[in-house]
């Protein structure tokens, strides 16, 4: 029996950054940036993604 793991990168954009700053991270679509922002009301993290990128599913 073997498992397959899936996993799914968030798309680019603002994220609250995982280093708890309280900016605003870029991510690039496939790893985190330098690049902050402060959170302001035309710059909104991405809505319905979780500051954690990966997602590993299992598929039995």
């Amino acid at each position: 029996m073997s498992l397959a793991v899936e996993t799914e990168l968030a798309p680019f954009g603002w994220y609250p950054d995982p280093a708890g700053s309280g900016m605003l991270r870029w991510w690039n679509g496939g790893q985190w940036t330098d690049h902050l922002e402060y959170p302001r009301p035309e710059v909104q993290p991405a809505a319905g993604y979780s500051t954690t990128p990966l997602v590993a599913r299992r598929r039995f």
